[in-house]
């Protein structure tokens, strides 16, 4: 089956924002800590699976080069710190707000990969800093109840960061990357780029 189909595009679309989350969270110190990350639908054949590898390969190539841009590290830092200013529920509205408004930013003028690759990076970045700043806090405090109650907060803010990037690509994205032949135009449109490009 190929990898073009609207079913296909979406279960790969959340698992790959998935494995983003997850790989800015893995080198994060904290043992004995369940997974952060919410489950998501799983690829469905071998195919799926390589389309999912060479996406994350594309999204840490991308990450590399845009990783000094001010921009994208202030969003990331603004992404971050929200979860900072008070209780979950006014954090998650506060984060909704913030992202619906960084992203309208980032594609008002069209959608193309190399935005849809940059939405990705700043999504698992934000998470991978939210979680390193907890994860100082936490260190001199597992064994009381106040970290067990970080980890759960922490946990919160993966998968609110991590389901509205989800609801997003769904409502947002998933007719686009149909349009452009599924996540093979991605990575044949990426994979050709220039440095200038980016």
């Amino acid at each position: 089956m190929a990898c073009g189909g609207k079913d296909s595009v979406e279960r790969i679309a959340e698992a790959l924002i998935k494995k983003v989350v997850e790989e800015e969270l893995e080198d994060i110190p904290l043992e004995d800590v369940p997974s952060l990350t919410p489950d998501a639908v799983e690829v469905k054949n071998e195919q799926e699976e390589e389309r999912l590898k060479e996406l994350c390969a594309m999204i840490s190539q991308i990450g590399d080069k845009v990783k000094d841009d001010k921009e994208i590290q202030d969003a990331i830092g603004a992404l971050a710190q929200i979860f900072k200013q008070g209780r979950m529920e006014g954090a998650k509205k506060k984060l909704e707000a913030m992202l619906n408004q960084l992203f309208n930013n980032m594609f008002q003028d069209g959608i193309t990969w190399e935005k849809i690759a940059r939405l990705l990076y700043v999504v698992g970045s934000a998470a991978g800093r939210r979680a390193d700043r907890m994860a100082d806090r936490m260190a001199d405090r597992m064994a009381d109840r106040m970290a067990d109650r970080m980890v759960m907060t922490l946990s919160q803010s993966v998968m609110v960061i991590q389901n509205w990037t989800v609801d997003f690509f769904k409502n947002n994205l998933l007719g686009w990357i149909l349009e452009q032949g599924g996540w093979i135009g991605c990575l044949v449109r990426v994979g050709n780029l220039t440095e200038e490009a980016l």
